[in-house]
């Protein structure tokens, strides 16, 4: 079986820029090559599957789009913090999360969709993170980072390893 999702890849450049922003935050920083924005993910994928949501994604009429990087948040909320992560501003990337979400495979997301980029996730905050945190939740909320365009979206496979997650590209569909 096969854990994986789909997500469009943060350009390298970009995610350097955000890796910046990420020495201002506590917890267990993303690296920046593993950053992206996550569309679905998908706990137990057989072959047959895997080839499904391929076939799919190849189907797709698709065009890249402006995608703003805006913002920092937390989830589940700023009074209780798990993840911390920056915000993305666009249109476009609401109509092809409803597009790819059109397959008939099911997903294990239990949320709505709410596109933005991990940058760090946090087990327990000291008081004195905790008001940096908040701090930098109200220095940054409205702060444009960066942009980029979205030219890609891919099938990444996530295997789990005792050195955290690791990500290969199943399929890559041009944008």
């Amino acid at each position: 079986m096969t854990r994986a999702f789909t997500a469009i890849p943060i350009p390298e450049e970009k995610a350097e820029k955000l890796a910046e922003l990420q020495s201002e935050l506590p917890g267990k920083k993303v690296r920046p090559e593993k950053m992206h924005i996550t569309f679905e993910f998908f706990k137990d994928l057989d072959e047959l599957e895997v080839a499904e949501i391929k076939t799919f994604l190849e189907s797709l009429d698709t065009k890249p789009f402006e995608v703003k990087i805006k913002g920092l948040g937390a989830f589940p909320s700023k009074s209780f913090i798990r993840v911390l992560w920056a915000g993305i501003d666009s249109s476009e990337i609401k109509q092809l999360f409803e597009k790819v979400s059109e397959h008939s495979i099911d997903s294990d997301n239990d949320h709505e969709f709410r596109p933005h980029i991990t940058l760090s996730r946090v087990n327990d905050l000291k008081k004195t993170e905790k008001k940096k945190v908040h701090q930098a939740l109200h220095d940054y909320s409205d702060l444009c980072f960066d942009s980029f365009t979205a030219d890609k979206l891919v099938l990444y496979e996530s295997e789990m390893t005792s050195e955290g997650s690791r990500y290969r590209e199943l399929y890559v569909k041009n944008l």
